[in-house]
């Protein structure tokens, strides 16, 4: 007399044999295939994160100006963005400075480290200054783009007009 239990448990027992999982020829063949996507697949996340680069040195710009001009407002001050003392000529790869004053009697209210994979310069040639009400002194472009590139999608230039008029422009183009 067969009852159900007994039936389940031996089926169990001649399953029990039977090898289950990955054998080790097929674990081999994913992580290849996983290998090759990978290497297909990273060129494209390199640029991506080049244009996150710039993009974050750009917008740390653009909250200097904004904080550059509030500290303007706020002590009736001009407050000046330049270059750090490593840069030379319209070269701002080095970082820039927020300072307050003029000649040895100046405080710096905020400085921007470089990033080394990002190349930045600027249109001309000196700082950017505020005066007392928050106007901007001249006109300025400054550029940013990835180290050893020229020309790519990935630039991007940041436009400052006398009114303290700020904008991004992306791939280059006019301000």
């Amino acid at each position: 007399m067969k009852n159900g239990f007994c039936t389940s448990v031996q089926a169990h027992l001649r399953r029990r044999g039977t090898p289950r999982g990955f054998t080790l020829v097929e674990m081999m063949v994913v992580i290849v295939l996983t290998a090759i996507l990978l290497a297909l697949a990273l060129p494209s996340f390199n640029s991506l994160i080049e244009k996150y680069r710039v993009e974050g040195m750009a917008s740390a710009l653009m909250a200097s100006v904004s904080h550059a001009r509030s500290e303007a407002v706020r002590r009736g001050q001009v407050v000046t963005i330049r270059q750090r003392a490593e840069c030379t000529g319209a070269d701002w790869s080095c970082g820039w400075e927020t300072v307050v004053g003029s000649g040895t009697g100046f405080e710096i209210v905020r400085r921007q480290d470089p990033d080394a994979r990002v190349a930045v310069e600027k249109s001309a040639l000196g700082s950017m200054a505020f005066d007392p009400i928050g106007h901007f002194s001249s006109v300025a472009r400054v550029d940013f783009r990835p180290v050893g590139s020229t020309g790519s999608s990935n630039d991007i230039a940041v436009c400052i007009s006398l009114g303290w008029r700020i904008r991004l422009v992306k791939g280059g183009g006019t301000c």
